[in-house]
């Protein structure tokens, strides 16, 4: 398969680097990928001005925008040929349940999807000490046909994976947990006689839906974590009627 990567820590990230290292030994991989961290920028699009794509070395490329910037430029645009398959991670940290809606991992892999490309985010439920990159990714590389056969073009999937991986670590469908997170906003003044406050948003997670059949559960069980995200927004039909002049909505 001709695989595109790309993930939102930057093209230096060890988690990128692992895929293109395993996955380069049975597939043909290209990487375009942020050049520097780009954590948290949901589905941001640069439209107001270029960006800047970088030959690193063949077929590895850094770029100056967003994650989905790299899937928008390097999927039939600035790389060469067609892709069979975009993967997005593996992201230092994990992208459960209602993270998702502000990951770039998550949201390169939904840019793919909407231009119907098999996509997959990947991530790795820990920030620091010795990850397990290389198991996540001989994982993957076993598993790679049967995981694009899961695919359809309304949705993307995402994978999570425990801090103690195991190699013959089980897959579980799961469905992605509510998060509930308290924001703190920290302010600095400025120097000097400079009026302005600089202020920084630290998110503190307060509490993490752990039911069975969830993807936090599964994770915390040991377990690789998948599911189907769909991409387009539906209705949530519970809460009224459509209004008439609303015309005939799909749900």
């Amino acid at each position: 398969m001709k695989i595109l990567i790309t993930n939102d820590d930057g093209i230096q990230s060890p988690g990128i680097l692992s895929l293109k290292k395993i996955l380069s030994k049975y597939h043909d991989v290209w990487l375009l990928a942020p050049d520097g961290d780009r954590s948290g920028y949901s589905q941001s699009i640069t439209l107001r001005e270029p960006v800047k794509i970088k030959k690193l070395e063949d077929r590895v490329y850094s770029c100056s925008g967003t994650p989905v910037d790299c899937v928008a430029y390097g999927y039939r645009g600035f790389l060469p040929g067609e892709f069979d398959l975009l993967l997005s991670g593996i992201n230092i940290g994990p992208n459960l349940g209602t993270d998702i809606l502000y990951s770039g991992t998550a949201s390169a892999a939904r840019q793919g999807a909407l231009k119907n490309l098999p996509s997959i985010a990947l991530s790795l439920n820990q920030f620091e000490g010795d990850f397990a990159f290389d198991t996540i990714s001989e994982y993957l590389a076993e598993r790679l046909e049967y995981l694009v056969s899961l695919w359809d073009n309304s949705c993307f999937l995402n994978m999570n994976f425990p801090s103690d991986m195991k190699a013959d670590a089980e897959l579980q469908w799961c469905r992605p947990a509510f998060r509930d997170y308290r924001d703190e906003v920290v302010q600095v003044s400025a120097p000097r006689d400079d009026s302005s406050t600089y202020c920084f948003l630290k998110g503190n997670l307060v509490q993490s839906e752990e039911e069975e059949g969830t993807d936090v559960q599964a994770v915390l069980s040991g377990h690789a974590a998948i599911s189907a995200v769909r991409v387009a927004p539906s209705i949530v039909s519970h809460i009224g009627k459509v209004p008439e002049k609303a015309g005939n909505c799909s749900r």
